[in-house]
């Protein structure tokens, strides 16, 4: 949108709508400070992720549409992946998804407030970037301009008497609201206990602290205000950058390729199935199944990888004016899925053989997933190769979104530590140090081990719950820190 534009948008905007904005991010710059600095994150996150989102539909309500299906596909897992803070303290996905919510935010509000995003492209990836970085840091000094405006119209402006009327009630109710909260408090210890704990918002910004606050607080309010108010921005669709000549690869060319790369896989295949598929199962002389299970896993799943890109570009940039050469390339691409499936299965079998002789760990249970997801978005595309009108990117992110969203609430730790400890009872092996250093989520698995019949075991583990249940107790003591694991094991040895 030209320069010239936007100034007029903003000059037709009421200073009541801009105040909103500039109230908006300030409120959001708060709960940053109050919610994450110090503490935590419990139902904190649940609360903030709330605020920016009903903040943009508030300030927006006249532009966006929230009836749009498509918008669920976002608004959904932002709910949900939220909710895993007030439950969940797996530190890997609270890193990865304090990353991808709030890229789902920022798709969320670009699709009910564009109307011309009715389904998702690559481009949408694009808008993204554009809107989390150049948009909303350019829109940034709007807020020194409108904040001149704001305080240059209540110069002109003299209270009328109803407005005075009003101030006067508000300053004479401040004595009185004061003492009816004290009586209540005083009344109940848990009003009092939300009372006080409301009142630290303010000890926070006390003289001592004011300016280390005031450095957190600002650069959030500049850089939430930018991006709310980007918004208000119509997004002109650039129509000569759509128009650009689209890449097209010879059909041809692509299934010699694809040919040449399955003759290897099929006689990667046919020498796993001698060894691997057959009956009994045995392996080549020299390898034992530890080394077998050690060797190549992760380059399987790396060819994997591959042969999706492949896939994926392939079925995007292909010529499809020869209708007989489009059904040897389809054949082409789905003998490849037929071989990465192959694949897929081998990697599972060496990963299983694994866990089994050396434990389970978040990595190895992370990355069974991973191919899991592989496996279902294979088959998304087998579909869309014989069923032009399947929207594969649609499905494809469904469907990632779904399995992340079942990998965050599984209980990924208290999997690893009860199938390490079933592992332990027949072999008698274990380790204790990688056990103790997964989230509170494990706590109730590894606590089992108290009844081991090892003494140094037993030892061990009542080091730990004691460590874990002193860290809950010296750092858990706000209420929007509640945190559903943490709370249980309050509440049993407190």
């Amino acid at each position: 949108m030209e320069k010239s534009e936007r100034m007029l948008i903003d000059e037709n905007k009421p200073i009541a709508e801009k105040l909103k904005a500039i109230g908006a991010a300030f409120i959001i710059g708060l709960l940053v400070n109050y919610f994450f600095t110090e503490d935590d994150i419990g139902v904190s996150a649940v609360i903030y992720h709330g605020v920016v989102i009903l903040g943009a539909i508030w300030i927006l309500h006249r532009k966006i549409d929230l009836n749009k299906s498509i918008s669920y596909i976002f608004l959904v897992p932002i709910v949900l992946l939220s909710s895993t803070y007030a439950i969940y303290n797996n530190e890997v996905l609270r890193t990865i998804n304090s990353m991808l919510i709030p890229l789902l935010i920022v798709s969320y509000i670009l699709i009910i407030r564009y109307e011309e995003i009715k389904e998702i492209k690559l481009d949408l990836l694009a808008r993204i970037v554009e809107r989390i970085l150049p948009e909303s840091f350019a829109t940034i000094p709007k807020l020194f301009d409108f904040t001149k405006e704001i305080i240059r119209s209540r110069k002109k402006s003299k209270m009328n008497g109803t407005q005075k009327n009003i101030l006067r009630g508000l300053l004479l109710s401040l004595p009185l609201l004061l003492v009816i909260i004290g009586l209540l408090a005083s009344a109940d210890r848990v009003f009092q206990y939300y009372v006080e704990d409301l009142g630290n918002l303010f000890g926070k910004l006390d003289l001592f602290n004011f300016l280390g606050d005031c450095i957190i607080v600002i650069p959030i309010t500049l850089y939430m205000f930018g991006f709310l108010w980007s918004f208000q921005y119509e997004n002109k669709v650039d129509r000569e950058a759509i128009n650009i000549k689209r890449i097209e690869w010879e059909p041809i060319t692509l299934i010699t390729i694809i040919f040449t790369i399955n003759i290897v896989y099929l006689l990667f295949t046919v020498i796993q199935f001698s060894y691997l598929y057959a009956e009994g199962a045995q392996l080549p002389m020299g390898f034992s199944h530890a080394v077998y299970a050690r060797k190549g896993f992760f380059e399987l799943v790396f060819v994997t990888i591959i042969n999706f890109i492949i896939l994926s570009t392939s079925m995007k940039f292909c010529k499809r004016d020869n209708l007989k050469v489009n059904k040897i390339a389809n054949v082409s691409y789905s003998l490849l899925i037929g071989f990465t499936f192959n694949m897929l299965f081998s990697a599972n079998y060496k990963m299983n053989m694994y866990e089994k002789m050396f434990g389970y760990t978040r990595l190895r249970l992370f990355v069974q997933v991973f191919m899991l997801l592989l496996a279902i978005l294979l088959i998304i595309v087998l579909v869309g190769i014989w069923m032009k009108k399947v929207p594969v990117l649609k499905l494809i992110i469904i469907a990632t979104m779904v399995v992340y969203i079942g990998l965050n609430f599984m209980n990924v730790d208290k999997i690893i530590a009860k199938n390490n400890i079933e592992r332990y009872k027949m072999d008698q092996k274990i380790d204790m140090d990688y056990l103790e250093s997964l989230s509170f989520d494990a706590f109730d698995e590894v606590a089992k081990l108290v009844d081991s019949k090892e003494t140094k075991i037993q030892i061990k583990t009542i080091q730990y719950m004691k460590r874990k249940i002193k860290s809950i107790k010296d750092s858990y003591d706000h209420w929007y820190e509640y945190n559903y694991y943490k709370g249980n094991i309050l509440k049993r040895y407190q």
